[in-house]
């Protein structure tokens, strides 16, 4: 079990998300297809987390939010974690290769070297503003549903990448508001240690606009239609109802409603374009 906590499922499964939404997006896979690319990615995926989580196990245990993951609080030893994650990794990339292709296979260990060698050890450790080149590590997954398509490149998958790159570092940034204190201890920077409180809302604002720009822009240009058009309002109205709380009211309970609220309305957004893709 201890396994499973440390390669974060809901990571997975937040990619799985997206992996499945850039499969639909590009044609009409059939279901063996997507139970083989899904099954293929969770193990890539669940293999980085377990490289970060082993790497990152001593800041972990400073933090509250994280102290009693399996390797933070010990139970978890990180030759095991290392070993285990190693062989998730190498797993699904073989398995991605003999399912859908070397170009999908290519992106999973790009994928997987990303996150955990220039994000976690490289980036994160250094400069306040990570999460932005950071963000790439989530655009990966789409490529790795959309190119197992072997659907060609178009409008679509850039939509989803940006959404994907455009949302990713606001919604770290509010869990890092949320949590001052923890990352703080734990001397990780962000921007509200490094930069202020203050900063990091207007850096929130920024990114999250160009998020609805996007979002805005799907809509305008043609990309998609009515069914995507009424999810896309409602998903960044209530976006913006949390981030006007959150510019209104500086709380962390503000902060850590956004940071919750951000990650359904991204699906929202996400599922959208499918519908409209697929009526």
């Amino acid at each position: 079990m201890d396994y499973v906590k440390a390669a974060q499922p809901r990571i997975v499964a937040l990619f799985l998300v997206t992996v499945l939404a850039a499969m639909l997006l590009a044609g009409a896979p059939s279901a063996a297809e997507v139970v083989a690319v899904l099954a293929a990615t969770g193990l890539t995926v669940a293999g980085a987390a377990l490289l970060n989580n082993m790497l990152e196990r001593d800041l972990d245990a400073r933090m509250e939010r994280t102290r009693r993951r399996p390797t933070a609080s010990g139970r978890l030893r990180p030759g095991r974690a290392l070993a285990a994650g190693l062989v998730a990794v190498a797993a699904g990339v073989l398995a991605l290769w003999a399912t859908a292709g070397g170009l999908a296979a290519v992106f999973a260990l790009l994928g997987a070297a990303y996150y955990v060698l220039v994000y976690t050890l490289l980036l994160k450790p250094r400069t306040a503003l990570s999460s932005i080149p950071g963000a790439l590590a989530g655009v990966f997954p789409a490529l790795i549903g959309w190119t197992a398509t072997g659907a060609p490149w178009s409008a679509d998958i850039l939509f989803l990448c940006a959404a994907v790159f455009t949302w990713s570092p606001p919604h770290f940034w509010a869990l890092s508001l949320a949590r001052a204190d923890d990352y703080r201890s734990s001397g990780i920077p962000t921007p509200a240690v490094r930069y202020g409180e203050r900063t990091t809302r207007l850096l929130i604002v920024a990114f999250f606009a160009a998020w609805t720009s996007i979002v805005t822009a799907a809509a305008v240009t043609g990309l998609y239609g009515i069914p995507y058009i009424a999810l896309a309002l409602a998903a960044s109205f209530i976006l913006w109802f949390f981030v006007a709380r959150l510019l209104a009211t500086t709380t962390s309970i503000a902060a850590w409603a956004l940071f919750k609220v951000s990650g359904p309305c991204l699906a929202a957004i996400v599922l959208a374009a499918v519908v409209d893709r697929l009526l």
